[in-house]
């Protein structure tokens, strides 16, 4: 039997969707990882086409749209769970954010509203 998380009940800050859905890209590779669906100050949630195992550690690249110019932050990211969307072959991931510099958070707080 498999049980259903409600991901949101663990969710700790406000996550907003971002309409541009930017890809994300492996900091090391430069392999694209997905795109981003929604972000909060301490989490993301990415569709890629492939599953991602849950407690992997990633070094991510996301660019992101800070008033009218695109900057890069790097974050260091774990998989909290993962999920095919609907067995579309589309694969919906939640990380949580574990390492950001303080330049790249003041970035992100800017694109969050914050």
């Amino acid at each position: 039997m498999t049980t259903k998380t409600n991901h949101a009940d663990q969710r700790h800050n406000h996550r907003v969707d971002l309409p541009e859905q930017p890809r994300i890209y492996d900091a090391h590779s430069g392999k694209i990882i997905g795109e981003l669906v929604n972000l909060s100050s301490d989490g993301l949630m990415v569709a890629s086409c492939e599953s991602i195992d849950c407690g992997s550690i990633c070094q991510m690249r996301i660019p992101l749209i800070k008033g009218e110019q695109q900057v890069d932050i790097r974050i260091g990211t774990e998989s909290l769970w993962c999920e095919d969307a609907n067995d579309s072959g589309t694969y919906w991931t939640g990380f949580q954010i574990i390492d950001i510099s303080p330049e790249d958070q003041l970035i992100l707080d800017t694109v969050l509203g914050n």
